[in-house]
């Protein structure tokens, strides 16, 4: 049995049952029907009461919750000779990727207005404060999510769902999280933050819903400048519970002082081995129904 925990079910209440009506005599035959029917009814109650109570297994508990993350990389498979190139870039699969944004080799951030299966195009080099170089065929390339510009922000959008049950990315504007059911939710998230300058930048983040900022869900961030050939970086996380209607959205919103920090997705590590770090990650989990 699988209890279903959402604000429209308040705990898959089972309602009472409706009691045959009982005769002016004693029947026993009616006595058996009326004890067969509150039988059944407390067998359920018993059934829901356990799982509950159990302490070490919440298996048959399924509240609404979504995961989702941003992320793009691949390998370069051409080198790029010099600082100034512009020619496409060649890697092994674009598949990731936006079909116009911001990618990163090394410590170079690079816009691109287009793309093949295996090459971005339309390319600007040296783009968010960042210095051009030469890149070395079978070094990492990863996508960044790039503030419009100082005074514009932008709505993070998410490329990947990790898990999800009645809450997911909208179909057309992947920068919504969209709830099919109303309730509490618990909304956490985490930003690997990159700073290709020579100086130190804030970042603020805040949440809208409803494309209406939540008051209150904003918070500032400085990102470093980085260590010699790598990008200064900073991961940010924070959460905040918050009431939603079926079929409402929220979005991460970020901006940038300088306009030139961006959330960036890390390559894996070889020596250490460890795996990719997404740009962003966000979860939201059902807390509890709204007040009645």
């Amino acid at each position: 049995m699988t209890l279903i925990v959402t604000s429209e079910y308040d705990l898959n209440r089972i309602p009472a049952p409706n009691l045959p009506l009982a005769p002016q005599e004693y029947n026993s035959r009616y006595i058996e029907q009326l004890n067969n029917v509150l039988r059944l009814y407390f067998n359920q109650l018993d059934n829901f009461t356990r799982q509950l109570n159990t302490a070490t297994d919440t298996s048959g508990l399924r509240v609404p919750y979504g995961a989702f993350h941003q992320d793009g990389y691949t390998t370069l498979t051409n080198t790029i000779p010099n600082s100034g190139s512009t020619a496409a870039i060649v890697v092994a699969s674009t598949a990731n990727f936006a079909s116009a944004g911001t990618i990163i080799i090394e410590k170079e951030l690079i816009s691109y207005t287009g793309k093949t299966a295996t090459t971005f195009t339309g390319i600007t080099r040296s783009q968010y404060g960042s210095s051009g170089a030469s890149h070395t065929a079978g070094v990492y390339v990863t996508e960044a999510q790039a503030v419009p510009s100082a005074t514009t922000a932008l709505a993070i959008p998410f490329d990947t769902t990790d898990a999800s049950n009645g809450v997911s990315i909208n179909s057309t504007d992947n920068s919504k999280i969209v709830f099919a059911t109303a309730g509490y939710y618990n909304v956490q998230f985490s930003i690997q933050l990159l700073n290709g300058k020579s100086s130190i930048d804030n970042v603020t983040l805040w949440f809208r819903q409803n494309t209406v900022d939540i008051p209150y869900s904003a918070g500032i961030a400085t990102v470093p400048t980085g260590p010699g050939t790598k990008l200064g970086a900073s991961i940010v996380a924070w959460n905040l519970v918050l009431p939603v209607n079926a079929g409402d959205n929220i979005q991460l919103m970020m901006a940038s002082d300088s306009g030139d920090t961006v959330a960036g997705t890390y390559p894996p590590g070889t020596a250490p081995v460890h795996p990719v770090a997404p740009s962003i990650i966000l979860t939201a989990t059902f807390v509890s129904a709204l007040p009645t």
